[in-house]
């Protein structure tokens, strides 16, 4: 297995754990919420929910990290990539300008990190798209260190 393929699969855990911590912490506190179907469906079905996209990892990463759970969850269900800070924003090039990329799965285009995750169990892994759903080539924004 080479070192690249290592990190990323490290990654797909670490986020997982976080989505997994997020939600159970905030399933604990306010019990009876739609948050405690998306935990279930998170347990049953395994990492195999979160994206392999290395970009969609790092928002999920970046939305998770919140201290407060609760803030976490809201930004989960509410965030719009186009609200991302511009470090992790998905940012792709059409023509001669430069847009906002939405996630595609399964015909449906949705611009909200929600959708980054597989909570529908549809199974099939999203893409990077425009609003109709063409796939698209994100820019590499990241800091270098």
């Amino acid at each position: 297995m080479n070192i690249k393929k290592r990190i990323n699969e490290s990654k797909d855990v670490s986020v997982y754990k976080k989505l997994l911590k997020v939600l159970g912490g905030y399933t604990s506190n306010f019990p009876a919420t739609g948050v405690t179907g998306l935990f279930d469906v998170s347990i049953e079905q395994g990492k195999k929910i979160l994206p392999s996209d290395k970009q969609a990892l790092d928002i999920l990463d970046f939305v998770l990290s919140d201290e407060s759970e609760p803030a976490a969850v809201q930004k989960l269900l509410n965030l719009r990539f186009s609200d991302i800070p511009i470090e992790h924003r998905p940012i792709s090039k059409k023509a001669n300008k430069h847009e906002v990329a939405s996630w595609e799965r399964n015909g449906i285009v949705s611009d909200r990190v929600k959708a980054l995750v597989d909570f529908e169990n549809i199974g099939k892994k999203g893409k990077w798209s425009d609003i109709d759903g063409e796939l698209v080539t994100l820019i590499d924004i990241s800091k270098e260190d």
